[in-house]
């Protein structure tokens, strides 16, 4: 795979992955609000987890000389 490939994949990666922990994030403040502290801290911990995967990406678009571009995705409702 070329540079500008491997660098447009890892955005992508990076995106949806953002996206994704994100959402964990909200849900486990959800949760522990509701009184569930266990599994608030358990959604927590997941989006710990794929955050660190996204610090990792985007270190690899800057060690191929790309630019890290924050974008959200955009879904109808």
């Amino acid at each position: 795979m070329d540079k500008q490939k491997s660098i447009e994949a890892l955005q992508f990666f990076v995106t949806g992955l953002s996206e994704g922990a994100f959402v964990h994030k909200v849900q486990g403040q959800i949760f522990k609000a509701q009184g569930f502290t266990k599994l608030g801290e358990k959604y927590i911990g997941h989006y710990t987890e794929e955050m660190e995967w996204v610090e990792k990406f985007i270190d690899r678009i800057l060690d191929l000389g790309g630019e890290v571009k924050p974008r959200a995705v955009l879904r109808p409702h």
